[in-house]
C-alpha cells in the first residue's frame, strides 16, 4: 500500500504545469458528489467477555446507492476549499464510504468463543470452541457486520493545473484541468453489528484515522461551475469500536486499504474582490513616454497598455505606432474569441514599441528591456501561436536631429 500511496503522491505533485486560462487565487469552491469504493482484505479482531477471536483475510463490499435505503445525502462526498495560489488549494471534506462484510465466505479463525447456545430465526446454534486457524463459514447466524457510513473527515492539499493550452482549447469558457493531492483525517464509522445471537447494535463515534492520495479530472464551465471525477487510494486504521449495547468492553479493531472513485458537481466563487494591480515601467522624465501596464481584475493575462508622448509633433510620434501595430490592432478588434484578441493585442503592443526602438528613444536601454519583457509575456500567454516576434539587443537613441 505504501508504494501505491507514494506513486499517487508523486503523480499528484508533478502534474503538468501549463498556463492557466482563468486566475483562481483567492477563490473558494464547494462540491457535492457520490462515490464507489473497493477494499482490501482485512483481519478483524473481536474482543468481549464471551469471545476473543480474529478472522483473517475478510472480504467486504461497497453498498450501492440503489439499495432499499435509497439515495440519501448521508452517502455523499462534501468538500469546501480555498485557492491560496492559482495552482494550489487547501480542502476540507467528508467522504462517506460504505463497508459491508461479505457473508457466505469461508475464512480462518483463531481464538475462543464461550457464548453458549442461542436461537437465530428459530434455529439453535453453538459456536463455542477454541480455534487455531480452522475454517469457519460466515453466515448471518454467526456474524453480520458493516459500517453503514464510514465517514472519512479530512483536510488536504491539492495541486491544480489547466490543460487548455496543451489541448489547444482557445476559450476561457471551458477548462480542462487536472487536480491531485494528499489528505489526512479522522474516521467516524457508523457501525452496525449482530454477533453470536446478540441484539443488533448500532454505534457512531470517532474510531481511527485515514490518509490517502488522489488524482482526477476537473471540467470547468463558464469559469465557475465544474464536474469532477477522480481516483483516491488510501489507508484506514480503526481501533476499539464498541459493538455491544450493554457491555462497553466488547470491541472490534481492524485496518485496511481502500480505493474510491468519487464524482461530484461543484462551484468556484469569489467572496472578496481582488485588489487591482498597477505596475509602472517608466523613467520620471517628461520628454519620454510613460508606460503603465495594468492587470485585469478577471484575467491576469489581459494587459492594457497606454503609451503617452508629450511631444505630439515629434518625428517618432508621427511614425509610430506604425502600420504593423495598427494592422494587428485591427485584427484584434475583429477577432471573435478572447484568446485570439489577446494574441493580436500582444503583437500590436510589440510592434508599437519596436517602432519607437527603430526610430529613436531617449532611454534606448530601458526600451530594450520593455520589448523583451513583452516578447516573454506574449510567448507565455499565447505560446507564440499568432505570429513570430523576437527580442532585440539594442534600440536607436533619440537625438536632437
Amino acid at each position: 500500500m505504501e508504494k501505491i500511496l507514494l506513486a499517487l503522491t508523486i503523480l499528484a505533485t508533478q502534474l503538468l504545469n501549463s498556463q492557466e486560462i482563468n486566475s483562481r487565487k483567492g477563490q473558494f469552491f464547494a462540491s457535492w458528489g457520490m462515490n464507489r469504493s473497493f477494499y482490501s482484505t482485512s483481519d478483524i479482531h473481536f474482543n468481549g467477555n464471551d469471545f476473543e477471536f480474529k478472522l483473517n483475510n475478510i472480504k467486504s463490499d461497497d453498498r450501492p446507492y440503489l439499495d432499499p435505503e435509497g439515495l440519501s445525502p448521508k452517502y455523499s462526498n462534501i468538500k469546501i476549499g480555498y485557492f491560496f495560489n492559482d495552482n494550489y488549494n487547501i480542502v476540507f471534506g467528508s467522504d462517506n464510504l460504505r463497508y459491508v462484510l461479505r457473508n457466505g465466505q469461508d475464512v480462518k479463525i483463531k481464538g475462543r468463543i464461550d457464548a453458549d447456545s442461542y436461537l437465530y430465526d428459530g434455529v439453535k446454534y453453538n459456536f463455542d470452541n477454541v480455534y487455531n486457524h480452522e475454517m469457519i463459514h460466515l453466515s448471518k447466524s454467526f456474524l453480520q457486520y458493516e459500517y453503514n457510513g464510514l465517514n472519512y473527515i479530512f483536510v488536504g492539499l491539492n495541486r491544480f493545473d489547466n490543460l487548455n493550452k496543451f489541448l489547444h482549447i482557445n476559450t476561457d469558457k471551458f477548462e480542462v484541468n487536472v487536480e491531485g493531492g494528499v489528505d489526512f483525517g479522522l474516521v467516524m464509522p457508523n457501525t452496525r453489528i449482530t454477533i453470536l445471537g446478540n441484539e443488533s447494535y448500532e454505534n457512531s463515534s470517532v474510531a481511527g484515522f485515514g490518509l490517502s492520495a488522489n488524482a482526477g479530472l476537473n471540467l470547468t464551465f463558464f469559469k465557475y461551475f465544474f464536474i469532477k471525477a477522480a481516483l483516491k487510494y488510501g489507508y484506514i486504521d480503526l481501533k476499539d469500536i464498541r459493538i455491544s449495547k450493554v457491555d462497553a468492553s466488547e470491541t472490534v479493531k481492524q485496518h485496511f486499504d481502500f480505493m474510491e472513485i468519487p464524482y461530484s458537481l461543484g462551484l468556484r466563487f469569489q467572496l472578496f474582490s481582488p485588489k487591482k494591480k498597477l505596475k509602472n515601467i517608466s523613467k520620471p522624465d517628461s520628454n519620454e513616454e510613460a508606460i503603465s501596464v495594468k492587470s485585469s481584475d478577471t484575467d491576469k493575462n489581459i494587459r492594457e497598455v497606454i503609451v503617452v508622448n508629450e511631444d505630439e509633433n515629434s518625428a517618432v510620434t508621427k511614425k509610430c505606432p506604425g502600420d504593423k501595430a495598427l494592422a494587428y490592432k485591427e485584427k484584434s478588434n475583429s477577432a471573435t474569441d478572447i484568446p485570439t484578441q489577446k494574441g493580436y493585442n500582444w503583437l500590436s503592443l510589440y510592434y508599437t514599441y519596436k517602432c519607437k526602438c527603430d526610430n529613436g528613444s531617449i532611454y534606448p536601454d530601458d526600451l530594450v528591456q520593455i520589448i523583451n519583457n513583452v516578447v516573454d509575456s506574449y510567448l507565455e500567454n499565447t505560446g507564440g501561436n499568432y505570429g513570430k516576434i523576437t527580442k532585440v539587443s539594442k534600440c536607436k537613441p533619440l537625438t536632437n536631429n
